[in-house]
């Protein structure tokens, strides 16, 4: 891999730490024009080092997710993925553990049902996988 240069280096940096940034965002902060920015955010992109989310927002890559594909790279955008494999394992625990209990609350709920109504809920309900 190339070298990179100073803005690149500047612009990896930013998104560092503060990823979800615009182009135009990161400009400002940096003090560069747009043109430069966007020319080092695509080598950044060819680098595999930066990636380009939804609504034009890009994230520095972490080590461990450099080796996908692209169009993976590009997916966790719209999920608020930072580009961080650890990031997105853990947000993935918290919405599983939420779903748990919001099975078991449902479940509690459907205890309480009289037996008619009940049999009507279950049916309606959507299998959790």
């Amino acid at each position: 891999m190339a070298r990179l240069g100073d803005v690149e280096e500047r612009v990896l940096s930013y998104l560092r730490d503060h990823p979800g940034s615009s182009p135009r965002e990161i400009a400002d902060a940096l003090g560069e024009s747009l043109q430069r920015v966007r020319i080092a955010l695509q080598r950044l992109r060819d680098a595999g080092l930066a990636a380009r989310g939804e609504e034009g927002r890009y994230y520095a890559v972490a080590p461990a997710v450099q080796g996908l594909p692209r169009r993976e790279l590009r997916r966790p955008g719209s999920y608020g993925l930072r580009g961080d494999l650890d990031a997105v394992v853990e947000r993935l625990t918290l919405l599983e553990e939420r779903v748990e209990k919001l099975e078991r609350l449902v479940e509690e709920l459907l205890a309480r049902c009289p037996p008619g109504a009940r049999s009507e809920a279950e049916g309606r309900r959507k299998p959790a996988h």
